[in-house]
């Protein structure tokens, strides 16, 4: 059966020199075909990588004030409150703000318009996502004004915020609320700490600064919120179960998927026509524009850089690993714009009517002029880029069709794939890496047969994978799955004991309740079923069989504090995958069914074998201390680098049980947790 989304070529032979030249399909080159181009790929494309949020804010942060005519931004959440460049103070603000520099943009004549994900049944439930703060939470601050005048907007911003709470403090307390003008005063102001008194000013900000951008009280500056189609959702599942038997329709799982979807992407797009391109600049990437999400490299346990929480021993925030692609020009922001504007005006034109429909091609329409600057030649150290996406409301799976197809190339070789991902809960990926890897396995044997030759001498793919723990325990059953297809599920220690103590009472001798033996197997849970049906390559088999080595690794920081070394984990909430110092896809996009088939997303692939060999190394030697970076990628360099990295995370488990200062980031992933419920 043909694989859809394979371009079929026919390749000529020179009879004479008996050569033919070909290329690799990376790309999901099906959506790229002359006439009927829904991804273009693009090759005149300069990218930048920036690691963390220091780096990656730090950067959108120098291109908003360098803005002459627009700013488009599309988020999953947004905190005006939060300081993209963080001076050293430790209280808030310790710079200036995103909320702040969007009102300077405003009032220099640039246009911004803030597309923002908010879904009011989520907002109300217990799984509210917190997402923008001053309006999905924190909606009761110390000082609220019912009433922002375009003058009272003009003062709005952090500083002013801070020096009002601090003003109101040296006034005589009160027990009540006061009315004073149009203000209405919380008598919590004059009762909290010296210390909470930043957050009481950030929390008014936050809340005045949305009350005035959904009012139009801020120059050139327009907010709008979008939620999800739950009926387009439903067809993308119902779609994707079609072809998996992962997906399983009628689960509490499948109803959570279908009902609360969420807009994921997290693009921007600077001055994309002014000057017709000539300083055009797009981002895309997996940060969150929320303040919990900023971290810097090295990963310290606590830094009063992060944000303020008393957690687990700790005073702030876990650190969090996550990366961001700058775009100059190039015909990729072509696709980026043209994904923000047809987001941002079905947004505002709400309805189904065909009066609606025809305002909303309208408007899309208007905005559909190409900048010159954007189709300009390729010339050396550009990059060939696809912008892809998951949108359920097109049914647009173009990401899921791109993960598969340059997995199917990567097993074709015997280099690297790396994968950094926030979750490894797509059983489907599994299947399709060691499915592909079979028949790569298939055809050399036969090869070798045919040569004479030993079929085990197929040369080994070297799999590197770097997850977080689970973020819930529901979780924990989907990444079983999708680990156990690898082999890897003893890494899932408490549900790969919940599993085996399930199956030994299931075959256990069973009683009824007179105390007579009752033949015949228990009942087992559907998750233990489930898992008992997956066929678990061991280690052995992968090498032998599919000719894979997999390593499965979580980060955690170390540091000494009060005389002592302590660990926490690194929150892992990039969506990156690298292979053979070629391909790389980066985004909002995380490896599960989630972002395959429900939330919107938006990745870019690449190929570009500079970027990818110079991400690779940076992203291993901070992972290790600097002493491992797998060289120049050859296959030698590779295997040595598996080596040094599988015995470095085994190293570091022992000095951490021993209290002693680890060797970089790794360990082996270990999760003593365990679920019978599937949430993924």
């Amino acid at each position: 059966m043909t694989d859809p989304i394979k371009r079929k070529e026919t390749t000529h032979i020179d009879e004479v020199a008996r050569t033919a030249t070909s290329t690799v399909q990376w790309f999901a080159e099906m959506r790229n075909q002359k006439g009927n181009a829904t991804h273009p790929i693009t090759h005149n494309n300069r990218l930048t990588m920036f690691i963390c949020g220091e780096e990656g804010f730090a950067d959108i942060a120098g291109q908003i004030k360098l803005a002459e005519k627009s700013v488009d931004i599309c988020c999953w959440g947004f905190d005006p409150g939060m300081e993209l460049v963080r001076g050293d103070g430790g209280t808030w603000p310790r710079g200036e703000t995103y909320g702040d520099l969007l009102i300077a943009a405003g009032k220099r004549g640039v246009k911004v318009r803030l597309l923002v994900w908010y879904d009011a049944i989520a907002v109300a439930s217990p799984a509210n996502p917190l997402n923008m703060p001053g309006h999905s939470h924190g909606l009761h601050p110390w000082c609220v004004n019912p009433n922002i005048s375009a003058k009272y907007a003009s003062q709005i911003g952090a500083r002013h915020s801070l020096a009002m709470v601090m003003a109101e403090r040296r006034k005589p307390k009160s027990l009540y609320r006061k009315i004073t003008g149009d203000q209405c005063i919380e008598p919590m102001v004059y009762l909290a700490k010296e210390d909470d008194v930043p957050l009481l000013a950030r929390e008014e900000y936050c809340f005045t600064w949305y009350k005035a951008a959904f009012s139009h009280q801020f120059q050139n500056i327009e907010v709008r919120v979008r939620d999800c189609d739950s009926g387009a959702t439903n067809k993308s599942l119902e779609t994707h179960a079609e072809k998996t038997t992962s997906v399983r329709p009628k689960t509490i799982e499948f109803g959570i998927l279908k009902n609360f979807g969420s807009h994921h992407q997290k693009p921007i797009v600077i001055d994309y026509a002014h000057n017709d391109g000539a300083k055009a600049v797009g981002y895309i990437m997996g940060l969150n524009s929320i303040t919990d999400y900023w971290d810097r490299l090295p990963h310290r346990v606590d830094d009063a850089k992060r944000e303020r929480c008393v957690q687990g021993g700790f005073d702030t925030l876990k650190p969090f690993q996550d990366y961001a692609c700058r775009l100059d020009g190039g015909g990729a922001l072509i696709a980026v714009h043209e994904n923000f504007i047809s987001a941002w005006h079905k947004a505002g034109n709400n309805g189904k009517s065909p009066e609606r429909a025809m305002a909303l091609a309208a408007a899309i329409n208007a905005e559909d002029t190409v900048p010159a600057a954007l189709k300009r030649p390729a010339s050396p150290g550009d990059c060939s880029v696809q912008v892809i996406r998951t949108q359920p409301e097109d049914q647009d799976t173009s990401i899921r069709d791109v993960y598969f197809q340059a997995t199917d190339i990567a097993t074709m070789a015997a280099g690297y794939m790396y994968i950094e991902n926030q979750y490894f809960q797509y059983e489907d990926w599994s299947r399709r890496l060691l499915e592909s890897r079979r028949k790569v396995a298939e055809r050399w044997s036969l090869g070798c047969k045919k040569a004479g030759k030993d079929a085990e001498s197929m040369p080994v793919m070297h799999i590197f994978v770097v997850v977080p723990l689970p973020e819930k325990k529901q979780m924990v059953p989907r990444t079983y799955d999708a680990l156990a297809v690898l082999g890897q599920q003893g890494t899932m220690t408490g549900q790969e004991k919940m599993i085996k103590d399930a199956n030994e009472l299931a075959e256990s001798q069973q009683y009824d309740a007179m105390g007579n033996p009752v033949p015949g197997r228990g009942a087992l849970a559907e998750v233990v079923a489930y898992a008992n049906a997956i066929d678990k390559p061991t280690v052995l088999t992968l090498e032998k069989k599919f000719g894979l080595k997999v390593s499965v690794a979580m980060l955690n920081a170390c540091d000494s504090l009060g005389g002592e070394f302590r660990y926490r984990e690194v929150y892992i909430h990039s969506k990156l995958m690298l292979i053979d110092d070629t391909f790389m896809t980066v985004g909002s996009a995380n490896l599960n069914l989630r972002s395959m088939a429900v939330d919107s997303e938006i990745n870019l692939a690449t190929v570009n074998p500079q970027l990818v060999r110079e991400l690779r190394k940076r992203i291993w030697e901070s992972h290790s201390d600097g002493e491992i970076n797998g060289g120049a990628g050859r296959r030698d360099e590779i295997r040595e680098a598996y080596r040094q990295w599988t015995e470095r995370m085994l190293t570091n488990l022992e000095i951490k049980k021993g209290k002693r200062r680890m060797n970089g980031l790794l360990l082996p992933l270990a999760d003593d947790r365990s679920s019978t419920m599937r949430i993924g």
